[in-house]
């Protein structure tokens, strides 16, 4: 027969499993609500105030991305898409839109290939900067420009072209290149550059270098042209510095009615555009209109980039302010 101190004993010991395993549970409870739960998708990302607008990539998934589409944001992007193009104010358009932070990502006709046009600015920068990273006194470099004006037949023009025999560094042909897009700029820098300092990032990129064929224009899609913007955000192919110069040139006002047309007032942006129109026998075949940058919207910034085709550039840049007001109200 059991003592009373054992039956003491054995009731402590029974009340004190009980408290364990409540405590435990509630433990348990406690982690479970308050700890972020790591998505297969997760980014951890550095912040330095410093460098505002990039965000360095500590880890990544390598969770293939089909897992991280968002499929409401894919339908309604589709059904903006078919009702310009039925309404006739394009005759293609491509939308690929992927938030930094969550790795979600929508896209329509994303992989469908254009002429990049002024896009190619982006890279010739990139290029420039990154020979900078070993040599900064190439920025200093003097050059005055005095050959046919290569934005002659630009639909949108700037009003601050440089001016021929006027000597510029390549610090300020850059901020001319991107800022107001000029051609005349691009050209001088595409020129003074090691021609395998730019086909470097290219191919590090595993992107096709351009050759210049007018038989085979149209050769990279929304999604590849992407690359540039990403690699620029995460500060993974220029150092910091170099990357926050980029997004800094890019922050100016290259193009004010497509992307940002569509964003509330004075959002933060990084991004540029490209036209260009094929002409034969003095006839107008097509037009093409993109629009690609970095939106910094509040807690959430995202890329997003917009290539069109049809016959009237006001259309085009109206398709590209709606489609940047969806992704915004969205995303």
């Amino acid at each position: 027969m059991a003592t009373r101190s054992s039956s003491k004993r054995i009731i402590l010991g029974s009340v004190s499993a009980v408290i364990i395993f409540l405590l435990g549970g509630m433990a348990g409870y406690f982690f479970h609500e308050n700890v972020p739960t790591v998505s297969r998708s997760m980014q951890l990302r550095e912040t330095d105030p410093t460098y505002p607008l990039i965000s360095p990539l500590l880890l990544c998934s390598l969770t293939p991305s089909p897992s991280n589409e968002d499929m409401a944001l894919k339908a309604k992007l589709a059904s903006v898409v078919a009702k310009e193009t039925k309404d006739g104010n394009a005759d293609r358009i491509s939308v690929f839109t992927v938030a930094f932070r969550s790795g979600e990502w929508a896209g329509v006709n994303e992989n469908d290939t254009y002429d990049p046009a002024s896009l190619l600015k982006v890279p010739i920068m990139i290029a420039y900067l990154q020979w900078a990273e070993t040599n900064p006194s190439v920025l200093e470099q003097q050059f005055s420009y005095s050959g046919d004006d290569q934005n002659a037949n630009e639909y949108f023009k700037s009003a601050n072209d440089i001016r021929p025999g006027v000597a510029y560094t390549a610090n300020d042909l850059l901020a001319h290149m991107i800022g107001n897009s000029d051609n005349n700029a691009a050209l001088l820098l595409e020129n003074s550059i090691p021609k395998d300092q730019l086909t470097k990032v290219y191919t590090d990129l595993k992107l096709s270098v351009p050759s210049g064929a007018a038989a085979t224009p149209d050769y990279i899609s929304a999604v590849q042209y992407a690359y540039f913007f990403r690699v620029l955000y995460n500060a993974t192919y220029l150092d910091r510095f170099y990357s926050e110069k980029a997004l800094d040139l890019l922050s100016l006002p290259d193009f004010t009615e497509g992307i940002v047309a569509g964003l509330p007032a004075k959002t933060v942006t990084a991004q540029k555009f490209g036209e260009r129109s094929v002409v034969a026998n003095n006839v107008l075949m097509n037009r093409e209109l993109h629009d690609c940058g970095i939106v910094y919207k509040p807690n959430d910034p995202y890329l997003v980039c917009v290539m069109t085709q049809g016959t009237n550039f006001n259309a085009l840049t109206g398709v590209i302010k709606d489609i940047s007001a969806l992704v915004y109200q969205n995303m």
